[in-house]
């Protein structure tokens, strides 16, 4: 597998359990059937296999990251937001925001610019298009926060 295949997989299990679903082995199954029907942009195929032990790893710990973090996240996005509050948010642009923003606050193995690159593609795909500048603006304002306090 990809890691942009295991970042849509888990944006869309982190989707699936803040609307009310379960977010576990089933839905992880259900996801990746979903991305063998429709593909990835910028992978080949997903292909019949299942996601390899780094890829669930990285599933996983980023479902259970945003979840566990998802109050200071939430904080850190609605203070940025200026104007915006998070219930005004599109669900699916909140849950982008919750994953890049897990990314660059937990995941050092990940630059926070290809944290803002992923959540723009995944935002194109899964989103209104016109979306992209605000998550974008997001993204850049905390990364260039968390650069400063570095």
């Amino acid at each position: 597998m990809s890691r942009k295949t295991a970042r849509t997989a888990a944006m869309q299990m982190i989707f699936e359990k803040v609307s009310g679903g379960q977010g576990g082995e089933e839905t992880l199954k259900m996801v990746y059937d979903e991305l063998r029907e429709t593909g990835v942009p910028g992978i080949r195929e997903v292909g019949n296999a299942e996601p390899d032990d780094e890829d669930r790893e990285y599933i996983m710990r980023a479902f259970d990251g945003v979840l566990a973090h998802r109050e200071e996240i939430d904080s850190l996005i609605a203070d940025t937001a200026k104007g915006w509050t998070l219930d005004r948010m599109a669900l699916v642009d909140l849950t982008i925001l919750r994953l890049a923003v897990w990314e660059m606050l937990y995941d050092p193995k990940v630059p926070g610019n290809v944290s803002i690159a992923e959540a723009m593609e995944l935002t194109e795909r899964y989103s209104d298009p016109d979306d992209k500048a605000f998550v974008n603006g997001i993204l850049g304002t905390i990364l260039r926060e968390q650069e400063a306090q570095a």
